[in-house]
């Protein structure tokens, strides 16, 4: 019950920023609908079966090393794209590649889709839970094993660190 009315509390204040509002009722209001969802969502809230998460402290230390490590793989992406528009690289075969999810964690999920469709060239499409498998159609698929590869590396040298 302390979680629910932790987390509950926690979501009232941020219901209250986005509102702008310091109106106790409103943070009361905020407050209700998150133990609300607390409740609702239950056990998918719970900690991912692969370990502890990173500690505090080294998740935000990385963060920024992470989003400038997205944003130089937007430049990169959006630089190769260019050139294919402009038929100064050759589009040989765009295509589907699985990637395999690893130890990838739900929300390490959605963050990986999130950075693989940010870059030009590259979109998730589906998860195949089954498989456990990250369906994405990239560009230039002529080299699977090279997609694969690459998405990993970046998930192991950045994000792995910030959101498993």
């Amino acid at each position: 019950m302390i979680h629910v009315l932790r987390v509950g509390l926690g979501l009232g204040v941020v219901y209250c920023l986005t509102l702008a509002s310091t109106d106790p009722v409103d943070l009361a209001i905020g407050t209700a609908l998150g133990m609300g969802l607390v409740v609702a969502l239950g056990r998918r809230l719970e900690p991912a079966p692969f370990g502890a998460p990173p500690p505090f402290a080294r998740r935000v230390l990385w963060f920024p090393v992470f989003l400038a490590a997205v944003a130089g793989d937007v430049v990169v992406s959006t630089w190769d794209v260019a050139l294919r528009i402009l038929h100064l690289r050759p589009v040989r075969h765009a295509g589907i590649v699985r990637v395999p999810i690893g130890e990838r964690t739900d929300r390490g999920v959605a963050v990986s889709g999130m950075v693989i469709s940010l870059s030009p060239g590259a979109v998730l499409v589906d998860v195949d839970w089954e498989r456990r498998d990250l369906i994405v159609h990239v560009i230039d698929a002529s080299d699977p094993d090279g997609v694969r590869a690459r998405l990993q590396r970046f998930y192991d040298r950045y994000q792995r660190r910030v959101l498993p």
